[in-house]
């Protein structure tokens, strides 16, 4: 577990996300209670999850009160956005996806340190790039990850994995 105050100057040293906008997403996800309050006089312990779920909403680059809507979203985005009603557990929604992807990083399995993971800020959708040119898409059941969710531009954060691994690897040790 790591204190509040340790992952977010830990997200701003390796992600460069400033500390004061992620302490504000931070309030705004414990109030929804997607993140741990904590108790009088006792700091909130994150877990790896919470840490990811605050980065994901630093990255979606929406407004405080949208904060806990994008983390919200991004825990039901499916591969490609197919429905997973009925499918066996094993397929991969977002969040898994992206954990196993970070914990891949921390040991330096595979390519996974050199992989991106870029977060739509005006979509509902989460991308993860290899190195290799292969991306795998996510979004919510029923929105079509390859066709334009809107109308005009698309914005989007790219987060190298290995900063996001190092993050972690700061705040929970190898």
């Amino acid at each position: 577990m790591a204190s509040l105050n340790n992952a977010l100057d830990s997200i701003e040293r390796h992600l460069n996300f400033s500390r004061s906008r992620s302490a504000g997403i931070a309030r705004r996800l414990q109030e929804a209670g997607i993140l741990p309050i904590g108790a009088p006089g006792v700091a909130p312990d994150l877990d790896e999850d919470n840490v990811l779920d605050l980065v994901i909403a630093l990255a979606s680059d929406v407004t405080l009160h949208e904060a806990p809507d994008a983390v919200r979203a991004y825990h039901q985005m499916t591969p490609g956005g197919v429905s997973l009603v009925d499918e066996p557990p094993s397929i991969p929604n977002a969040p898994i996806a992206v954990s196993i992807l970070v914990e891949d990083a921390r040991f330096s399995v595979g390519d996974a340190r050199a992989s991106k993971i870029e977060v739509s800020c005006n979509w509902r959708a989460v991308a993860i790039h290899r190195p290799i040119g292969a991306v795998k898409r996510f979004s919510q059941p029923g929105v079509h990850c390859a066709h334009w969710q809107s109308d005009g531009h698309h914005k989007s954060v790219t987060i190298n994995v290995v900063a996001l691994a190092d993050a972690l690897d700061e705040l929970f040790g190898e």
